[in-house]
């Protein structure tokens, strides 16, 4: 008996590129645009540009896209089924126009792991027959199209979580928020790249390679959602699923200029969903959507509530949708804390530029308005690092070893090799978060004494971190996860709100020494917080035109309060240049 062949881990990685595109239609595809399918790929290698190749992305599709096809993927989630619903365009029409879309945000910018256009077309099909002989809608969602991250399990496709050994196994059914958004008349269209088990700042793994960020491909999309981050920045997405352990929801958002929702723990079914370090509770993943606008973010969050997933997945909490919650703070001035640097390291001049303008437009607008309390960021950056690194990256080795694909070496590896956490590490570093957390929650009752009102703060405004996007492979320069982390650490429910785009005027607010309140701020103030100014004075001049975006935070599971007073947020700078 002959033996049977097996494939190497990049060939069938080249496979896979090679079928990505299979099943789109050709004349969705555009013959000019550079597209790496079925070469051979070092995924280390960075991009280089040139006047006919360039950097910026943004306005392809305007040069590609017919006039139907641009007006349709420039509707924001909430207006689809108000368009269809007024027989403005049809499902069909949608699906088309987006699956374009983001064909071409593919071959530019690498972001895409699966197309499923076939299954979408039927879907749209069905739901355009349902309308023209009812006249109803399905559903709050009916006709949407979504993508998802590469984890999320969809019928009939295969999710790698970013390993090639995941290649060539297909799931014979949907993840519960898939099945949730699908019975919402929701639409799964395509799935996003990600970084290798979701384990790192920028989307890049051996399957596609680097994606790379619409407004400028020089720089990252962010990770470990970042292929989500870039579709949607490209608007080749209306609306994505990404999941967030440690900032990875909210960092592709802030690198891609949009909105995005990091809920509390399972407030969003996980159910069914792939991830690595499977059974790691101490600082929970989490999926949530990300967007063009806040009321994106509330539509899909109510409908996948209001469907009670907690019936089907054991860790959801019973806790249903509750709009009480959003009006109170709807008519009366809020009080919002603002964190315009965490006294370790300094966001770069344009975050800081757009704390101290979206400040100033609050008090303007009569809200109370007063300094965020110290959080010691850096001691939940250390937890959130001391979580990450407790099987000392077992987890996903083995995952690797299965296809023997190489390890894509991203920092300098450390002196001596890691060890797992014990048993009892674990207990002592789950009470140290919940030590942390209580603490945390004290200080925020305290608030009471500093607001006008005499009641605690309703949120606090910071950096998502502190650096704008930054070029690819320098994630390891520029990391530290405070602003993120400590949002994980505490399980707290934030999202991100586009204010700004990085401008000339920024690049002398370098020297800048006083933050919003008046206080002096020492430069700089570790060997971290030097390198980051360093690297931004460095690439400043291509870093100009990037979004500048920031987070809203609320306590724990206060879904409905954030994205209300995101949305008051988000009304209230419209009209401001920040």
């Amino acid at each position: 008996m002959g033996s049977a062949i097996v494939e190497s881990w990049d060939e069938r990685a080249r496979e896979k590129r090679a079928r990505i595109l299979a099943c789109i239609p050709q004349d969705f595809i555009t013959p000019s645009l550079s597209f790496s399918d079925t070469e051979a790929l070092n995924v280390l290698d960075l991009p280089t540009f040139s006047e006919s190749n360039p950097a910026s992305v943004i306005d392809i599709p305007s040069k590609v896209l017919n006039q139907e096809e641009l007006a349709i993927t420039a509707l924001k989630a909430e207006e689809i089924p108000q368009a269809i619903a007024a027989r403005k365009y049809t499902a069909v029409q949608v699906i088309n126009a987006f699956t374009h879309r983001a064909v071409i945000a593919h071959q530019l910018l690498h972001c895409c792991l699966t197309f499923m256009y076939p299954t979408a077309l039927e879907q749209a099909e069905v739901l355009d027959r349902v309308f023209a002989e009812s006249g109803k809608l399905v559903g709050p969602l009916h006709g949407v199209p979504f993508s998802v991250k590469d984890q999320c399990r969809v019928k009939g496709t295969e999710t790698t979580c970013g390993f090639v050994a995941n290649l060539g196994t297909f799931d014979d059914e949907d993840c519960l928020l898939v099945k949730i958004l699908k019975d919402a008349g929701a639409i799964p269209f395509c799935k996003t790249t990600l970084s290798v088990g979701c384990m790192w700042g920028e989307s890049i793994n051996n399957i596609v390679g680097r994606a790379s960020n619409p407004f400028n491909r020089t720089f990252t999309c962010g990770g470990s959602s970042g292929g989500e981050g870039a579709l949607i920045g490209f608007k080749g997405s209306p609306l994505g699923v990404g999941s967030d352990l440690g900032g990875s929801i909210r960092t592709p958002s802030s690198y891609n200029g949009l909105h995005g929702l990091r809920p509390s723990s399972s407030r969003i079914p996980y159910h069914q969903i792939l991830n690595s370090m499977e059974g790691q509770e101490i600082i929970p993943s989490v999926v949530g959507p990300m967007a063009q606008s806040t009321e994106s973010l509330r539509l899909f969050t109510k409908a996948v509530i209001d469907s009670k997933p907690w019936l089907i997945d054991p860790k959801s909490p019973p806790i249903p949708w509750r709009e009480e919650m959003a009006s109170e703070v709807i008519g009366r001035p809020l009080r919002i804390a603002i964190m315009h640097w965490d006294g370790y390291i300094l966001p770069q001049p344009p975050i800081r530029r757009a704390l101290r303008n979206v400040e100033e437009t609050l008090r303007r607008a009569g809200h109370d308005v007063v300094p965020m309390f110290e959080m010691d960021q850096p001691l939940a950056d250390e937890l959130g690092t001391k979580v990450c690194v407790s099987d000392a990256d077992l987890d996903v080795q083995r995952s690797r070893d299965r296809s023997g694909e190489p390890k894509l070496i991203l920092v300098p590896p450390p002196l001596e090799k890691p060890k797992p956490m014990s048993l009892l590490e674990n207990w002592a570093l789950a009470m140290e978060r919940t030590k942390y957390q209580a603490q945390i929650l004290q200080k925020w009752a305290q608030t009471a004494g500093t607001t006008q009102s005499g009641k605690p703060i309703d949120a606090y405004l910071t950096a998502v971190n502190p650096s704008v996007a930054h070029v690819h492979g320098e994630f390891g320069a520029v990391r530290y996860k405070g602003y993120c982390a400590t949002v994980n650490v505490l399980d707290f429910t934030a999202c991100t709100l586009p204010v700004s785009f990085v401008r000339d005027s920024d690049l002398k607010d370098q020297s800048e020494t006083m933050d919003g309140f008046g206080t002096k701020i020492p430069s700089p103030v570790c060997d971290k917080d030097r390198l980051i100014r360093q690297n931004y004075s460095k690439n400043f001049e291509i870093l100009q035109g990037q979004p500048v975006v920031l987070q809203l935070v609320g306590k724990r599971f206060e879904e409905e309060k954030v994205l209300a007073i995101s949305q008051i947020l988000e009304e209230l700078l419209k009209s401001t240049s920040i």
